[in-house]
This record gives C-alpha cells, structure tokens and sequence, in this order.
C-alpha cells in the first residue's frame, strides 16, 4: 500500500467531520489514483449510522478506517442485533428465518439464480458505491416513468395499490427506481466503446427469425405440416386441443435458441417448415417467414450492452470473495 501519510490525515479529517457522505466525492478527486469505498452501517441499537473508509491503490493491500466520537455507541455494542432481525417472513404466526428462506430458494426449489442474483446485486453496489451514477431530477423522473410502464403501473391509484401490496413506501419506491436506472447508466459505462467490436465478433447470436410456431401435446404425436397449410392446421390444432396455447407468431434471436434448433430455423428458407422439436411437453413446429441479420438500433445495441455487462460482472464474480451467512454449516465457498 503506497498511501502517504497526507492522504490518510485527509481520510481521518473526512470521517470526523460528520460529512463524509457529502465530502467523498472531492476526496476521491483528489486521490484519483485510489479506489475508495464509504461503508455505512446502521447501529440497530440506537439507530446511529457508523461510517468507515476502504482504501486502495494498485494490487496493494487495503486500509480500512473508521472514526469513533466521544460519546457514541462504545465498541462492543456495535454491531448487536435484534433476534427478530433474523427473520424474514412471518404467515400465520409460523416464522421463516433468513437461513431457512435461502435454503428453500438454493435448494428446496432448485432456484440457484436468485441466489446468483444476490452476489451480483452486491458486486453491483461495490461498484456503484466506489463510482456513483448520479441522476438529475429530469433523469429520475424519466426512470420513474419507465418504472411505471414496466410494471403497468399507469395512473396514480395503479402505483398506490402496488406500493400496498408490496408493502413499499414512497421513499421506498424512489430508491427502487434509482438503483435500477444507475444498474442501467452503470451498464452503458461498462460497455462503452465496445459495443460495435462485440458485434463484430458476435453480432449474429442477435440475428432474427420472425415465425409462427405451433408445439403439440405429447400425447398427439409428432406432426409434419406443410408451409401452405401451416395456419390452417394450426388453427385445427388449437380447436381440438392437440396443441399448446400460446402465441403463434414469434420474434426469434439466434443466441436464445439451442445449437440444432438455431441451425435448421436460421439456416431455413422463407416459407418453409421446420421440426419436430422435441419439448417438455410435447413436439414443437416453426414456419420461417423471415430471417433478418442484426441491425445495430437502440434495442440491438441494448441485447449487446446487457451480454457485455453480463461477462463483465462473471469475471468480477470469478475474482470475488464470497461468504454466505446463514444455515447450520459454513456455506462459504460452495
């Protein structure tokens, strides 16, 4: 670590000042060549908030200071919790602790991406904690919009009967819509200057087929339709019940099918009849009416920040520590 003493007395001077959130920003100014972190924590015995900095240069070791004032919370208080602070949900006056409730979304349901959600949640913040993205009023207004629309949320009563629902206060809200539009301006960061060299490279995972498509029961047996009849016989297959409901026509991008499936339906001629496929719950047909290669627009270059975005964030993963708190045993590292 190659910290001078000027810059810690600076670091000491920021944390004591009480203005530390409001003063980081010209610290990290001033020391550009640092990676800082503000940690905050919240004493849940008296309610004061706790502040210390995380300091970095280069491959080095990190220095890690905090400031404790004449009267505050003593030491060994710091960091008490309520018991009931372990406990996530309660129905009917059946308790889930926190341990209990990831058991079931790891294991008990076999939803391994929630969890996986959570470590990237964090690695997220890290890095919006050490880099934020501020938004104007015009920005968060236009992300709260968007919030809205997302979720069909489009008159006033709409909003405050899902706040009520979810069990989401005002304030709540607004720091919902903030996280996601940062996570978004955070996105385009990462992948700024590399979306037309990604595309260059992979840009046809994001080639189109437009198609109709019709997947049948299993117990209706594999079918072969020819291209003149498919409607007609998909129409057929709908009234008796031998296919599936769902859409007809479909939008298709290469990357979201597997390796056969893609093969035949992009390497497929306009008007003609592909499949069987075989499904979950029966065999699928698809009749090509187009194939369109990829076209940088807005929605492209978004499809193509997102998978940026998302192999940044696996070789942030791949080089982090992870420990999981919760459960009869040590779950770090598994």
């Amino acid at each position: 670590m190659t910290a001078d003493g000027r810059m810690l007395a600076q670091a000491v001077d920021l944390l004591s000042t009480g203005t530390a959130e409001r003063d980081l920003a010209a610290f990290r100014a001033e020391h550009s060549s640092a990676r800082v972190r503000l940690v905050r924590q919240r004493e849940e015995y008296d309610g004061s908030l706790h502040h210390a900095l995380l300091i970095k240069e280069g491959d080095g070791a990190t220095i890690s200071l905090s400031w404790c004032p004449d009267r505050a919370l003593p030491w060994p208080l710091r960091g008490v919790h309520r018991a009931g602070e372990h406990l996530l949900l309660r129905v009917n006056g059946v308790e889930t602790p926190v341990a209990r409730a990831i058991a079931c979304l790891d294991f008990i349901w076999d939803e391994s991406r929630l969890t996986d959600r959570l470590i990237t949640d964090s690695l997220v913040r890290e890095t919006l904690e050490e880099a934020p993205e501020p938004l104007t009023d015009a920005e968060l207004q236009a992300a709260m919009d968007a919030f809205r629309r997302a979720r069909g949320l489009l008159t006033g009563g709409a909003v405050r009967a899902w706040m009520d629902r979810n069990h989401i206060s005002h304030p709540e809200l607004e720091e919902l819509v903030v996280a996601e539009a940062s996570v978004a301006r955070l996105r385009s960061r990462v992948a700024d200057g590399q979306v037309e060299e990604w595309l260059a490279e992979h840009g046809h995972e994001l080639d189109v087929a437009r198609v109709a498509r019709v997947e049948f029961t299993a117990g209706a047996g594999p079918r072969v339709l020819d291209a003149d009849g498919f409607l007609d016989a998909a129409e057929r297959a709908f009234a008796d019940g031998t296919a599936r409901p769902g859409e007809v026509f479909a939008t298709l991008r290469r990357g979201e099918l597997d390796g056969e499936t893609a093969e035949q339906v992009f390497g497929a001629a306009p008007g003609t009849v592909v499949g069987p496929f075989t499904t979950e719950h029966g065999h699928l047909l698809i009749k090509v009416l187009a194939v369109e290669p990829a076209v940088l627009d807005a929605t492209v270059r978004d499809l193509a920040e997102r998978r940026i975005f998302a192999g940044w964030l696996e070789r942030r993963r791949s080089a982090a520590k992870i420990e999981w708190f919760w459960g009869t045993t040590d779950r770090t590292g598994t």
